[in-house]
C-alpha cells in the first residue's frame, strides 16, 4: 500500500495508467464515517427517479451532455419542467455536485419545499426573506460546509456559495421578482449568467411564457431552446373562453362566470379568481363636494381596506382610520372605486356561502400563511382561492378545474412598453392552473378588449404569435432586446431643487450616440413627502456600455445639492 501522492511523483502518468488498466495497481480512497453516510444518504436519494416523458428525458440528456452553458425551457404550463429539473439536481447528487432552484415568489417556497423534502431530504437548503436569522444563518453554514448540496430560495439565493455547482435552475424565468429594485439594484437572471462563468457551471431557465428577451436570445442560439408542447400525463390544456364586459350589466361577475362557478362548486372542485389589486377598492370620492381621499405625502389615492376599516397608502404605507364619511365636508355619501380582492370577495360571498381564502400582501403578513394556505387548500379546507399575481405562479391544485380572471385589462392600460407582455405572461400563467389533474379545465377571461390581439393570442395559447406581433413592435420602436436601457431616477423634498438638479445632469450626460430622454415627472410624482423625475436612456449595448463609463465621471463631479439619484440598469419598473 503506498501514498497516492507519492506514487504520482515517482512515476509517469502513462505507467500508472497502463498497471491500472492490467489491475497490477489498484487505487483505494478511505473515506470517514460523514463521507460514508453521505454517499449513503445520496444513493438513497437518487434511487428513488422520477418517471419522465420520451420527451423530457430527451431534454435532459440534451442539457447535461451539450457543450453550452444557458439553457431556455419553454414549456406550457403542466408540461412537467418541475421532473425534468428534478432529474436533473438528481443526477448532479450523484457526481457529488450542488445546484440552486430559484422560485420567483416566497408562495411558491411551501409546494417546492414540500416536494423538494421528498425528493432530497436533509440535502434542501431553504432560503427566502421569511425566514428568521438564526434559521437563515444555519442554512447559510449547512451550505458552505457542503453538508447541502441543493439550495431552494427566492432571488437572494443566486448568492448561496454552494460546492461544486451543476446546475442553477431558474423557473418562471419571466418573472420581474427576480429583479430588485432597492439597493443593490442586481437581476437573479443575470448574476445566475454571471456565476456560471465564473462557477463553470449551467444555467437552465423555464418558462410557459418566456420574457420576450431570453426568448429573443434563444432563437438567436446564444440559449439552447427546449420546448415541452404537452401536459404531463397527457393532460388536456384548459378551455379559455373571453367575456366581452361591455355587454355585461354586473361589473364584477358576468353571468358566464357565475354560472361556471356554481357548476363547478356542485361538482365538488375548485375555483380560483384573480384580481391584481388588493384592498377593498382603490379610491374613495365624496359624491357631495367630489373630494377624493388623498395621501398627504405621496400624490396618490389612499386604498380602503374593509378587513381594517383604514384608509392606507400603497406606498410610504402610512394608514389612517377610515370614519365612514368625506374627510372633508362629512357626508356618508361615498363612491368606492377601483375594484380590489377585499371587496370582490364581499361580493362573491353574496352569491355562494362557501369557504373563500383570499391570498395577497396583505393577508400573507401573518407568520407561515403561505404554508399554511396552501396546504390547507390542497386539502381542500376551502372551495374558492381569490388573489392577487402571487396565486398565478406555478402552484399545483389537482381539484381546480375553473380559473376565472376579473379584469384582464388591468395591466394592458400601463405606460410601460412591457405592458401587453405582462398581461400575456400573467393571464396565461394563471390560466395554466385551471384542469392540471385528471380533470378538464375552464378559463374565464373578463375583458373590455376582447379583440386585442394580447387577448386573442391567450385564448388560443399561441406564444409564437404573440412573440412575433411583439418582437415586430420592440424593433420598431428600439425597444429591448434591441437596445439596452438605463433610467436615473431623481428625488428630493424641494421641487425646485429638483428641477434644477435633473435639467443640469440631463444636460451633462446628454450624448448624440445614445438617447437621453429630457426629465420627466414619475408616474406617481410624489412619495414619502419626496418629488421625484426619470431621465430615460435607451441605446445600442455597446454604446449604452460606454456610455456608463461616461456616466460614471460625471456622477463622481456632479454636485447633487441633496438630491437623491438612482442609477438602474435593465431597469423592470418604469413607474
Amino acid at each position: 500500500r503506498f501514498n497516492k501522492k507519492s506514487i504520482d511523483e515517482k512515476f509517469e502518468k502513462k505507467v500508472i495508467d497502463r498497471l491500472l488498466e492490467n489491475k497490477k495497481l489498484i487505487y483505494e480512497k478511505k473515506i470517514s464515517e460523514r463521507e460514508f453516510e453521505e454517499l449513503e444518504e445520496i444513493k438513497k436519494i437518487t434511487s428513488k427517479d422520477v418517471e419522465l416523458t420520451e420527451r423530457q428525458k430527451e431534454v435532459v440528456e440534451n442539457i447535461e451532455n451539450l457543450d453550452k452553458k444557458y439553457f431556455l425551457i419553454r414549456g406550457i404550463t403542466g408540461s412537467g419542467k418541475t421532473e425534468v429539473y428534478i432529474k436533473l439536481i438528481k443526477d448532479a447528487l450523484k457526481e457529488k455536485k450542488g445546484s440552486i432552484f430559484l422560485v420567483p415568489e416566497i408562495s411558491l417556497t411551501p409546494q417546492m419545499k414540500d416536494r423538494f423534502a421528498r425528493e432530497f431530504g436533509e440535502e434542501v437548503a431553504v432560503l427566502h426573506s421569511n425566514i428568521s436569522d438564526k434559521d437563515k444563518q444555519r442554512e447559510w453554514l449547512s451550505i458552505i460546509s457542503g453538508e447541502k448540496k441543493v439550495v431552494l430560495g427566492a432571488r437572494s439565493a443566486i448568492f448561496a456559495p454552494v460546492k461544486n455547482l451543476a446546475y442553477i435552475i431558474v423557473d418562471e424565468e419571466h418573472e420581474n421578482s427576480y429583479k430588485q429594485d432597492t439597493n443593490p439594484r442586481y437581476n437573479a437572471k443575470y448574476v445566475a449568467i454571471k456565476k456560471a462563468i465564473l462557477e463553470d457551471c449551467k444555467v437552465i431557465l423555464g418558462s410557459a411564457t418566456p420574457d420576450v428577451e431570453s426568448y429573443y436570445l434563444a432563437k438567436k442560439n446564444q440559449f439552447h431552446l427546449e420546448i415541452l408542447d404537452k401536459r404531463y400525463n397527457d393532460a388536456k390544456l384548459p378551455e379559455i373562453k373571453l367575456v366581452d364586459m361591455k355587454e355585461e350589466e354586473n361589473t364584477f361577475f358576468s353571468r358566464e362566470l357565475l354560472k361556471s362557478i356554481r357548476e363547478t362548486l356542485l361538482r365538488g372542485e375548485q375555483v380560483i379568481l384573480l384580481l391584481n389589486r388588493k384592498g377593498y377598492s382603490t379610491m374613495i370620492q365624496c359624491k357631495d363636494c367630489g373630494h377624493i381621499e388623498e395621501c398627504e405625502h405621496c400624490s396618490i389615492k389612499l386604498s380602503y381596506y374593509e378587513s381594517t376599516k383604514r384608509l392606507k397608502c400603497n406606498y410610504c404605507g402610512r394608514e389612517k382610520r377610515f370614519l365612514g364619511k368625506c374627510s372633508k365636508c362629512g357626508s356618508t355619501n361615498l363612491y368606492f372605486g377601483g375594484k380590489g380582492t377585499e371587496q370582490i370577495e364581499e361580493k362573491l360571498r353574496e352569491y355562494f356561502n362557501v369557504p373563500i381564502v383570499r391570498v395577497d400582501s396583505e393577508t400573507a403578513r401573518q407568520k407561515d400563511f403561505y404554508e399554511k394556505t396552501y396546504f390547507d387548500f390542497l386539502n381542500k379546507k376551502y372551495d374558492i382561492m381569490i388573489g392577487t399575481q402571487m396565486i398565478a405562479k406555478g402552484l399545483h391544485f389537482p381539484n381546480v378545474t375553473l380559473v376565472g380572471v376579473i379584469n384582464g385589462d388591468l395591466i394592458l392600460s400601463f405606460p410601460d412598453f412591457r405592458a401587453s407582455e405582462k398581461t400575456f405572461q400573467l393571464i396565461t400563467q394563471v390560466a395554466g392552473r385551471a384542469g392540471r389533474g385528471d380533470k378538464s379545465g375552464k378559463v374565464i377571461i373578463q375583458t373590455y378588449q376582447p379583440e386585442n390581439y394580447v387577448m386573442e393570442n391567450i385564448k388560443n395559447s399561441d406564444y409564437d404569435k404573440f412573440y412575433e406581433k411583439e418582437i415586430g413592435m420592440r424593433d420598431i420602436l428600439e425597444y429591448p432586446p434591441f437596445s439596452k436601457t438605463i433610467n436615473i431616477g431623481f428625488s428630493h423634498t424641494d421641487e425646485k431643487i429638483l428641477e434644477e438638479v435633473s435639467n443640469e445632469f440631463f444636460h451633462l450626460i446628454k450624448r448624440d450616440y445614445v438617447m437621453v430622454f429630457v426629465p420627466n415627472k414619475s408616474l406617481v410624482y410624489k412619495v414619502k413627502d419626496r418629488y421625484r423625475k426619470n431621465i430615460f436612456i435607451k441605446g445600442e449595448k455597446s454604446k449604452i456600455n460606454y456610455f456608463k463609463k461616461e456616466l460614471l465621471n460625471v456622477l463622481e463631479k456632479f454636485d447633487s445639492r441633496g438630491c437623491r439619484i438612482v442609477i438602474d440598469v435593465d431597469p423592470i419598473n418604469l413607474i
